[in-house]
């Protein structure tokens, strides 16, 4: 189950990264839903997380408990993870957010990566996933500017249809920010 992530991973970064949660300022879960899966050690990592002030990010069809004690929650469409992080990049790119040292230096391609971004507005977004675009945004912005941030792995994302695209694209948001190999983002070990 988790094939395509870290294949992707290693497709996109040479190596599968791991999370780094107990140091993170801002947690974003695409359908997973920790205590559910049985995942004790990420669900309690994701509560100290939070009570020391790291926020939370749910894209989620259901409305789990992590929905509940998140800063943002997008009840996104099942599958459309892909467009929803689409969405957030053209708000990052748009609004010029993202680390642009790290992206002349690590990034190949950018400009035609935010061509191909700009064919996704936020509101062709909302549209999509069913979510309001002011959310959209406001996800967007708060997972550019807490910084560092993580995406813990999520057995959701690995099977669904666009699946290789919504990992690429979260592997692309990880790079907007310099968040690869850093205490906090995700880490080489």
């Amino acid at each position: 189950c988790m094939g395509n992530t870290a294949a992707v991973n290693r497709m996109v970064y040479g190596w599968y990264p791991r999370t780094d949660i107990l140091n993170t300022n801002c947690i974003v879960l695409f359908g997973h839903d920790p205590r559910r899966h049985s995942w004790t050690m990420e669900y309690k990592s994701i509560r100290m997380a939070q009570a020391r002030g790291a926020k939370l990010i749910v894209l989620d069809p259901r409305r789990s408990e992590n929905a509940e004690m998140a800063d943002v929650y997008l009840p996104l469409r099942a599958g459309t993870d892909a467009a929803m992080t689409l969405g957030w990049i053209n708000v990052i790119i748009e609004e010029e957010l993202y680390d642009k040292e790290f992206v002349k230096q690590w990034a190949h391609g950018f400009d035609e990566f935010v061509e191909r971004v700009k064919e996704y507005p936020v509101e062709h977004v909302a549209e999509i996933t069913g979510c309001d675009a002011d959310l959209i945004r406001e996800a967007a912005r708060m997972y550019a500017n807490s910084g560092p941030a993580t995406i813990p792995w999520s057995p959701i994302t690995d099977q669904q249809v666009s699946s290789t695209s919504a990992i690429r694209l979260q592997c692309y948001l990880r790079a907007l920010f310099g968040y690869i190999d850093v205490e906090g983002g995700v880490t080489f070990v």
